[in-house]
This record gives structure tokens, C-alpha cells and sequence, in this order.
């Protein structure tokens, strides 16, 4: 299947949305369509890859279905698109002044002699009964340039109502059009007067002309749509924003007769592998590696971190960050649409264009917006007339209807926020993919989150050196550190780092060898060290014949320092044990923090790791978070995933390795750590450039923010209907209120305004204030009045022993048929201690637990 996506013109509501959405789905290459009303793009997903040949054979036809209905394929070249815009943009505001001018001498011609300004003799038929003609001639022939100068209300509306879509500009257009007729009619009733000598009838149908309304409505709307065009493109202004960072050129440095040449190239012409000169105060053109060079660069356009980075010769550089200081010479490693700027861009405008499922509510009420109106303005008329028999009263009321009910801020409700939240997300660092994803996160209920690189920083460090026998600290570490600089084990890099850190001097070793698994044997000084686990030590030194035991307070230092969470390594230097050096991978500082605000939320947390159950615990206890999944596999992390979900949690899943993929693409909304691999990024909706996971709380609140906005905006453009729609048609005209054309078109107008001004509020809403808790009733498993939420069951714990279990599959097997049972809330299993302990519903029987885990295949004490 391949994805294309096809620049469109004539959009304007969203009953527009769905006509094109239909006129591309009449297609047969055609899997599905989605149209953004925002963007004024359609992607479309077609069954098969097309050649160069048949992809052109499919736009000729996708125009002419799209022309049926009024639309058409804009220009497809990003340069001349925007010179095109920009013209019509010019003709547009021409178009306007020129409208408005007219409309108001119309006014002034219509409305001026009610309001005691002077008025041309020639128009006055108080003077002379004749001039009455003169006076709805005048009139009409200010209104006609009107509306041919918006004459493309006519040319779409009607279009698109002959082919059986009417949309927006079908009601514009009948609105006006009935208006203009309607004054035409009254012309020659005004002239019947003037010829009978009838002044009340001339007087009667002097004040029912309608020409003002037909111009008027135009005029207004025109206005409107300029103002919400300008809203709109302050809500995605964020693109521009991002494609404006970009140079346009670059400095490429090459050699020509063994001398150095920099020469400003156009950014196109850049090419992988050259290298391009940098200066201070200059933005990076392209994604490369810093070959020579120092200096420190600002990337908070990209990442949203405010402190510059520092950059030195091997450092990677993004493009569009600007070097604050120094100098730096970059080798090219990405250019055009593979570089870090173009995919943020790309995510974007993706994100912008597609549909929330909270669209498709609105789309459902737009596909029947329309006719449904003409239907109720036809309705007004007939009973208008019915009820009075005044064919202007009915008229007015009927056009009223009409021009109220443009869905234009219906079709603007979703979008507008979507296109706001996902800009303000992208200057956060925070890349949302779609709007499915935007609002799924406001409902996560669960997080479950990868531990390496993800809670913690991923480097391990040294916490705590435990000298034994009569060796003090710096011996320990220094013996230690002397072998361990021979390996390339991340724990050797944290015990070196160390010595470093505190200026020890390294010894001279000699026979340095390695087994993985089995630690390392080095001689030093005439006398054997062995560096490893604390049970190769312990064997190494049991073997040998004139070694010193080992004492047991040693070896309960020793493991209480394991059951830390810290991993320990042993030295033991000519048969006596030195002691042990505790190392551990620091949480980040910010993890802490982030799994309380989870907790703030109503959020629970679950970690899943690789890591044995010890130090996944311990890492958990120091975060705070809730549960702990020790030992897995990546297929086992995508399995309690989709266990969880099927359990009715709403899950969110946060990792940052090619182990975490499966479990990403499994989660209902996948958030990748930044700084992790292209597959996880990939694989994810959300990404968070600065590996931050109070970035993640950011991105819910940004959720909850963009999904109030949401319901905000469907709220009042469906009640502004609701309320306009029965005063339009004249509801309360007996007391006294009633909407002319006229107004009702400038509430149209305004109605649309106040939808995307409310969705503007997104780019500077305080986020802090969505940390509330979402209260959830809609868990598949919790039967009706057990619910903890209400408290309304007591829960109790059972702890019991599990025969069987070998490995961390054992452990989820044993979890996934306890959860089974009926009022079991969980079910948390430990392989190094053989329990087993639930939390269930008091109603529930230790005997038919322990009855599950036998029929699951393993035995109970």
C-alpha cells in the first residue's frame, strides 16, 4: 500500500471535508481518504504501489471526480504554491476592500434616509414617487459587483449542490441569490406602484429590497474567512516557524590545487559527505559529525532544552541549531528530507492533517448538516408564509436560516486544536505523530516504562566501595580499577571512570585475562588478582591452597549490598578477598519526580525490564514505582502489554530500545525516549527528544489541555447552532427578536473566529493545571459494585509458595492465571523467593488461587 498526499482547493466547512473524502473514495486504487480542512491536503492510501505513469492517470481522474463537486488539486510544487498563494492572497484583500467600499455606499443608499443622513434628491420618493424606482435601481446596481466580485461563492455552491454535495458556499450562495431575486420581485412591484400612483404600495416594498442583505452576506463572509484564514495560520504557524529555521545556503569547504576553498552554496546542492564550515552565531545547515572544532550549540528550536551543548570533534550536530560560540567544522551526514528537521516537520504536518477519533462526531453531524439546513430553510419559508402570507417576512427568516448555519466552526473545532497542541508539543521537544495518539493519551490509565535509559540514565556508577579484611577504600579500588582497564565492560568504564574521579594511579599488570561470564585473572606484582562476581571470587579462592577464608560477616556485607539493588564486583589479590565494589545505574534526576505526577493523575506505573528482580526492585522502591516485571523478553514485555489492555487498562508504554519496539507498537499510545534507536522511535506515536520523562507528564497534560479545547470548541459550535438556528428562523420574532441576512451573517462569521481564537489559548495555557485524575468505571474485568473506587468491597493479600518456577515466563504465567481468577486485582510473583502474593476481592478463596496455579502446571505449599 502506498501513501500520497494531494494539495486541494475550495475547502471551506467540513461537509467540504467529507465531499472530497467521497469524490477520492469513488475511486478503485483508492484504500482511504482523510482530508484536513487545517491544511487543505488529502492523504490518501492507495491498494497497490502505482508507476510514474498510472500515479498520473489516478490525480487526472481524482481531479475530475473532485471538480464535480466544486474542488480541485492545487499546485503540487512547494515553491510555486506559495507564489500562488501569495497572489491570491494579494486578489483576495483587492477583492475585499473593493466589496466592503460598495457595501457600505449600499448602506448609506438603503439604510441612510431611516437614519436622517442627507440623501440624493434623485433617490428621495418623497420628492417625487418616480425617484423609488431610482432609488431600488441604485441599489441593484451596487449589489451586482458585489457579488460578481464574489462570484466564486455562486461557481463552487451551486456546483457542488448540482452534484448532489452541497457544502458551505451552497448556502452562501441560495442565501444571497434568494435575497437578490427577492429584490428583483420587489422592483417590479415598485414600478406597478409607481405606475398605478399607489404610494403604499411603492412605500411597502421600498423597505423590502433585500439587495443590502444579498451583498451584505457576501461582504461579511468574505471578512470572516479572512479573519479565521489569519487565525489559522497563527495555529500552524509552528510549521513555518521550523521550515523558517533552515538556512538557505551553506559554506562547503573543498580543495582545489592542495588549498582550501569555502564556497556559499544553495542548501540543495550540499551533498553526504562534504564538509561545511560553521561560525558563531551561525545556524548548522544540515545533520552531520563535528570534525574539528569546539564550541557550544543552542538546540532548544528542536529539543525545547534552553541550556546550550557543548560540541567537540566526534559530537553529532542537528541542522537548524545555531552555534552560540566557537567554531566547527562538520562533516555532512544527512541532507533533504532524512535530516532531524525535515522528519519534525513532516511529523507535524502529519500529526495536523489526520483525524482524532473525536472528529468523527463532528464529521457524522457535517455529512447531514447541509441538506438538512436547506431543509429547514425551506420549512421557514413554507410556514412563514402559511401563517402570515408575507412573502418578504418569509424570505427574510428563510435566507436568515440559511446563513447562520454555515458549519464552518463545526469543521474547525477538532483541527484547529490539533494543529495548536501538536505545534506547542514540537517547541516542548515533545513529537506527537497523530491526533489519534494526541487523544488517546488523555485517558492513559497506565504507564509501563523500560528501565535502562528510560528511568535510568544507562551509564552505571560506582555507589559504594565496601573495603573488607585489613584493605582500606583506595587500595580496593585501585587493585580493581588496574585490571578493569583492560576491559570494555560497561561496569570496568564505571569502576575506572571512579578512580579517575579521585586522581588514583593505575598499576602496572601483567597476564591479563578473560572469560565473559566468569570474571578476569591478572598478575600484580608476583601475586594473582581475580576481579568478578562474588561467587567466581568465592570458588577461585576455595580452590586454592593457601588462601584465607572468607569470613561469613563478609558475606553478608556482600549480599546485603546485592539486595540493594547494586551489582558487586569482588577483588581478591594474592588469595585474600580485598572486598567488593557496589555499582549501580543511577535513576535519572527527573524520574522521581515524573512517576509522582503520574501518581497525581490517577496514573499507575509499571516497570518492565530485563534486569534480574533484585535490582529491577530496588530501582523501582527509589522511583516509586508501583509494580515490578523483572527478567523479560521482548516478546514477553509486548505480551503483558497486550495483557493489560485486554484487562480494559488504557496503557502507555515508554522505552527507548529495539527491544521496546514490539512493546510500543502494542501500547495504545507508544512513547519513545529521544535519544533511543530509530527502530523504538519508529515504532512509537509520541517522541521525546530530551529523554526526559517529566516530558511524558507534559505530554498527557498537553493531551488533557488539547481535548478540553476540543469539547469546548464542539460544544459551543454545535449550541451557537442549536440557539441561532430556531431565532433565524424567527422563533421569537413575537417577542420582538428577530435576526436579519445581515446579522445573521456576521454571527456566522464570528462563531468560526471564537472557535480558533479558543483553540489559540493552547499555545500559552499553563499545563500544570490538567494534573487531575480521570476516574475510570469501564475496566472489563471489574464486575458491577466491586469497583476499589468506591470502596465498596474489602480487599485482602495472600502470600503462598510456588513450586516450578525456572524463569521470567514461569513468573508471567503463574501472574496471568492467578489475574484470571474472578475479584483478583493482582497477582506479583518472585522467582529467587518461590511466593507468590495477590491482592483480591475478600470474596475470593486462597483455595481456588492455589487451585489456578496447579492448573496452570505448577505445584503450591
Amino acid at each position: 500500500m502506498k501513501e500520497i498526499r494531494v494539495p486541494i482547493e475550495g475547502m471551506s466547512c467540513a461537509a467540504c471535508v467529507l465531499h472530497v473524502e467521497k469524490a477520492a473514495k469513488t475511486l478503485p486504487e483508492t484504500e482511504s481518504a482523510e482530508a484536513s480542512l487545517l491544511t487543505h491536503t488529502l492523504k490518501l492510501q492507495l491498494t497497490e504501489d502505482l508507476s510514474e505513469k498510472e500515479l498520473e492517470s489516478f490525480r487526472k481522474r481524482l481531479a475530475v471526480s473532485l471538480k464535480k463537486g466544486g474542488y480541485g488539486i492545487a499546485e503540487t510544487d512547494e515553491t510555486k504554491r506559495i507564489l500562488l498563494e501569495q497572489k491570491e492572497k494579494k486578489q483576495e484583500k483587492r477583492r475585499l476592500i473593493l466589496s466592503v467600499l460598495i457595501t457600505l455606499c449600499l448602506m448609506y443608499v438603503s439604510m441612510g434616509g431611516m437614519l436622517g443622513l442627507p440623501v440624493l434628491p434623485f433617490l428621495n420618493a418623497e420628492i417625487e414617487l418616480r425617484n423609488a424606482i431610482w432609488f431600488a435601481l441604485t441599489q441593484m446596481a451596487l449589489t451586482v459587483p458585489v457579488m460578481l466580485l464574489n462570484r466564486k461563492f455562486f461557481t463552487v455552491g451551486f456546483r457542488a449542490l448540482c452534484s448532489g454535495r452541497p457544502n458551505m458556499d451552497s448556502l452562501i450562495a441560495i442565501g444571497s441569490l434568494a435575497s437578490f431575486v427577492y429584490g428583483l420581485a420587489a422592483i417590479a412591484m415598485i414600478a406597478k406602484g409607481v405606475t398605478d400612483g399607489d404610494h403604499t404600495l411603492v412605500h411597502a416594498w421600498m423597505h423590502d429590497l433585500y439587495f443590502e442583505s444579498a451583498a451584505m452576506i457576501l461582504t461579511l463572509v468574505s471578512v470572516g474567512k479572512l479573519l479565521e484564514a489569519t487565525a489559522k495560520r497563527r495555529a500552524s504557524g509552528a510549521v513555518r516557524e521550523l521550515i523558517a529555521l533552515r538556512p538557505e545556503t551553506a559554506t562547503v569547504i573543498s580543495e582545489q590545487d592542495g588549498t582550501e576553498i569555502e564556497r556559499e552554496v544553495p542548501l540543495t546542492d550540499v551533498r553526504i559527505g562534504d564538509t561545511v564550515a560553521v561560525r558563531e552565531g551561525a545556524s548548522i545547515p544540515l545533520d552531520g559529525t563535528v570534525l574539528s572544532g569546539e564550541g557550544s550549540v543552542d538546540e532548544s528550536a528542536l529539543t525545547g532544552e534552553s541550556l546550550p551543548v557543548e560540541k567537540s570533534p566526534g559530537s553529532t550536530v542537528t541542522g537548524a541549531t545555531v552555534l552560540k560560540d566557537g567554531y566547527l567544522r562538520i562533516r555532512v551526514d544527512k541532507t533533504g528530507e532524512d535530516t532531524a528537521l525535515s522528519k519534525i516537520i513532516r511529523l507535524l504536518e502529519e500529526a495536523s492533517a489526520s483525524k482524532a477519533p473525536i472528529a468523527r462526531f463532528a464529521d457524522r453531524i457535517s455529512a447531514v448538516f447541509v441538506p438538512v439546513v436547506i431543509g429547514i430553510s425551506l420549512l421557514t419559508f413554507l410556514l412563514w408564509m402559511l401563517f402570515t402570507g408575507e412573502i418578504g417576512l418569509a424570505v427574510k427568516y428563510a435566507v436568515s436560516v440559511l446563513v447562520i448555519s454555515c458549519p464552518c466552526s463545526l469543521g474547525l473545532a477538532t483541527p484547529t486544536a490539533i494543529m495548536v497542541g501538536t505545534a506547542r508539543g514540537a517547541r516542548l521537544g515533545i513529537l506527537i505523530k497523530s491526533a489519534t495518539a494526541l487523544e488517546q493519551l488523555q485517558s492513559v490509565d497506565l504507564v509501563l516504562l523500560d528501565k535502562t535509559g528510560t528511568v535510568t540514565k544507562g551509564k552505571p556508577t560506582v555507589k559504594q566501595i565496601l573495603p573488607l579484611s585489613d584493605c582500606d577504600e583506595e587500595r580496593l579500588l585501585q587493585v580493581t580499577a588496574s585490571v578493569e582497564a583492560y576491559s570494555t565492560h560497561p561496569l570496568a568504564y564505571a569502576i575506572t571512570e571512579e578512580a579517575e574521579k579521585r586522581e588514583i594511579a593505575l598499576l602496572k599488570i601483567e597476564n591479563y585475562r578473560t572469560q565473559i561470564g566468569n570474571g578476569i585473572s591478572a598478575v600484580l606484582d608476583g601475586k594473582t588478582v581475580l576481579v568478578g562476581r562474588y561467587r567466581l571470587i568465592r570458588d577461585a579462592l576455595a580452590a586454592e591452597k593457601d588462601a584465607k577464608p572468607i569470613e561469613d560477616a563478609s558475606t553478608e556485607k556482600i549480599a546485603r549490598l546485592e539486595e540493594s539493588g547494586m551489582t558487586a564486583v569482588c577483588a581478591a589479590f594474592g588469595g585474600t578477598l580485598l572486598g567488593a565494589i557496589g555499582i549501580a545505574d543511577e535513576i535519572k534526576e527527573d524520574s522521581g519526580e515524573a512517576i509522582a505526577r503520574f501518581h497525581e493523575m490517577g496514573i499507575k506505573t509499571v516497570l518492565l525490564t530485563g534486569d534480574n528482580e533484585r535490582t529491577a526492585e530496588a530501582i523501582a522502591r527509589e522511583a516509586g514505582i508501583d509494580r515490578v516485571h523483572a527478567g523479560l523478553l521482548p516478546e514477553q514485555k509486548e505480551e503483558i502489554v497486550r495483557r493489560y489492555g485486554e484487562d480494559g487498562r488504557r496503557t502507555a508504554m515508554i522505552g527507548d530500545g529495539i527491544n521496546d519496539a514490539p512493546a510500543l507498537a502494542r501500547a495504545d499510545v507508544g512513547i519513545a525516549i529521544g535519544a533511543g534507536t530509530d527502530v523504538a522511535i519508529e515504532a512509537a506515536d509520541v517522541v521525546l527528544s530530551r529523554s526526559s520523562l517529566m516530558d511524558a507528564v507534559t505530554a498527557v497534560r498537553l493531551s488533557r489541555a488539547t481535548m478540553r479545547d476540543i469539547k469546548e470548541n464542539l460544544f459551543w459550535a454545535l449550541f451557537y447552532n442549536s440557539i441561532g438556528i430556531p431565532i433565524a428562523a424567527g422563533a421569537l420574532a413575537g417577542v420582538g427578536i428577530a435576526l436579519s441576512p445581515m446579522i445573521a451573517a456576521a454571527c456566522m462569521s464570528l462563531s468560526s473566529i471564537c472557535v480558533v481564537t479558543n483553540a489559540l489559548r493552547l499555545r500559552i495555557v499553563h499545563l500544570e493545571r490538567y494534573h487531575y485524575s480521570i476516574k475510570k468505571t469501564n475496566h472489563k474485568k471489574h464486575q458491577k459494585g466491586e469497583q476499589e473506587m468506591f470502596g465498596l468491597k474489602k480487599t485482602v493479600e495472600y502470600s503462598f509458595v510456588v513450586n516450578g518456577m525456572m524463569c521470567g515466563k514461569c513468573v508471567m504465567h503463574v501472574e496471568k492465571a492467578l489475574t484470571e481468577v474472578k475479584g483478583v486485582k493482582s497477582a506479583t510473583a518472585s522467582l529467587d523467593s518461590k511466593t507468590v502474593t495477590v491482592q483480591c476481592l475478600e470474596s475470593v478463596k486462597e483455595a481456588d488461587l492455589k487451585k489456578a496455579v496447579v492448573a496452570a502446571g505448577y505445584e503450591v505449599e
